[in-house]
């Protein structure tokens, strides 16, 4: 009789056999996924025109124009006569106010010095640094000073002495006001002489209004 191979020689023969595995069949052709852009409806390319009447195309002038652009400053951003006026009241009793206070601590050998102080309150009421670039009676009637580029006057002492230095020179602050009343209409609304030689522009302060939820 054969001896039958015990559970462990089978093993060790199981053991000893390599799989190998056979190399892929080149001669078939291999099977490519399908497309997925294949599903989708065709997209005709040709360009589809809509009967929807005439196309209405709306011009706007941008800020790049300097005509416009300047009507758009005297319609909006130049300050109201009567208000200009009031505010030069305003800074007028300021003036005064500042001569008489000082004349009366200082005793009377000085009383040039409350003079020059009332009047260099007036002419460089525009760039005083405490008051923000805004005299009293800007900010009373909520108006400001700027360049014509919109730059503040504080300590802008040049500017503030041209646009308001000449407003000493008698009778030129009537010639002044006159001006102001025959441009109120015009294209250069808003601008005296003193702004035109010093290059400045009064304009309504607008401030940001604060929203009720931000409080």
């Amino acid at each position: 009789m054969e001896q039958q191979p015990d559970s462990e020689d089978k093993i060790e023969v199981e053991a000893t056999k390599k799989y190998v595995i056979p190399p892929p069949d080149l001669s078939k052709k291999s099977f490519a996924p399908p497309s997925p852009v294949g599903g989708l409806p065709h997209v005709s390319s040709s360009p589809v025109l809509l009967d929807d009447g005439p196309v209405k195309i709306h011009l706007k002038a941008g800020k790049s124009d300097p005509q416009l652009e300047d009507e758009d400053l005297q319609a909006e951003d130049f300050a109201p006569f009567n208000p200009r006026m009031v505010a030069a009241m305003i800074d007028l009793l300021v003036g005064l106010g500042v001569t008489i206070g000082l004349s009366w601590l200082l005793p009377g050998f000085a009383l040039r010095l409350a003079y020059l102080a009332g009047l260099g309150y007036f002419v460089t009421r525009d760039s005083l640094p405490f008051l923000d670039g805004q005299s009293v009676g800007k900010k009373a009637m909520e108006l400001n000073v700027t360049t014509q580029e919109g730059v503040s006057l504080v300590r802008n002492w040049k500017v503030s002495l041209i646009r308001n230095g000449i407003l000493l020179i008698p009778f030129f602050a009537l010639l002044e006001v006159y001006i102001l009343l025959s441009r109120e209409g015009g294209v250069d609304r808003g601008l005296r002489l003193g702004d035109e030689w010093a290059k400045t522009r009064v304009s309504v302060d607008r401030k940001p209004k604060i929203s009720e939820e931000s409080e």
